[in-house]
């Protein structure tokens, strides 16, 4: 599904280049649960920016889907991560003036849905999540776990093959993180593929496969 083949990440600091990825391989097949975990700095975030299609400056090669992603132009690139990946952040990236039915059927109105085609698609993730009650209410009047799972929400409106979730438990105590976890393990059921992004060897522990990365060199297996 996704291959990474000696892909290399430079960035310019003054004078000199900075080596932020070195010599990545990696394989990851339909219905993974991935887990990529390294602490700050060690490249971690810039890996998922490559793996999300949201960067596409680097050295080597990335096929996804048996296309190369270098061969894409900006807006193919943009169209196809909408269709293909759903992305959970850290801090939700909920955008705070809009209702929550707004916020989950943002990526649909992106790809030219009506908005009352959205209706029923966000009353059904709503359900999925337990969060039906709060369809007309605001991200502040929400917890922290909550607006996580408004969050995994949007990321799966478009039906998407991949969820790329970047410390989705970061900002979270131990029993909602647990609860976060849970939903991505029924998700990873359905056939989604997960790739997580941690530091937290708890939270790496729950995926079926665990990768490390550390000084942007990345191997199989825990530290």
């Amino acid at each position: 599904m996704i291959k990474l083949t000696d892909i290399d990440k430079f960035y310019n600091t003054g004078d000199e280049k900075f080596q932020a990825l070195k010599s990545i391989n990696i394989t990851i097949d339909k219905g993974e649960f991935l887990a990529i975990m390294g602490p700050s700095g060690s490249g971690k975030s810039t890996l998922m920016k490559i793996l999300g299609l949201l960067d596409k400056k680097f050295d080597g090669s990335y096929t996804f889907l048996d296309k190369e992603i270098a061969t894409f132009s900006d807006d193919e690139l943009s169209r196809f991560r909408n269709e293909k990946i759903g992305f959970i952040f850290q801090d939700f990236n909920l955008i705070k003036r809009l209702s929550i039915k707004e916020n989950i059927e943002i990526p649909m109105l992106y790809r030219g849905h009506r908005i009352k085609e959205t209706k029923s698609r966000v009353k059904e993730l709503l359900k999925k999540v337990n969060l039906e009650s709060k369809i007309n209410k605001y991200p502040t009047e929400l917890s922290g776990g909550q607006q996580q799972r408004v969050s995994i929400a949007r990321a799966l409106v478009n039906n998407p093959e991949i969820i790329i979730a970047d410390e989705p438990t970061g900002a979270l105590d131990s029993h909602t993180s647990k609860e976060i976890m849970d939903i991505f393990k029924e998700l990873n059921k359905e056939g989604i593929t997960i790739i997580l992004i941690t530091h937290d060897i708890n939270v790496a522990r729950k995926a079926n496969r665990v990768m490390t990365i550390f000084d942007g060199e990345l191997k199989e297996g825990e530290f």
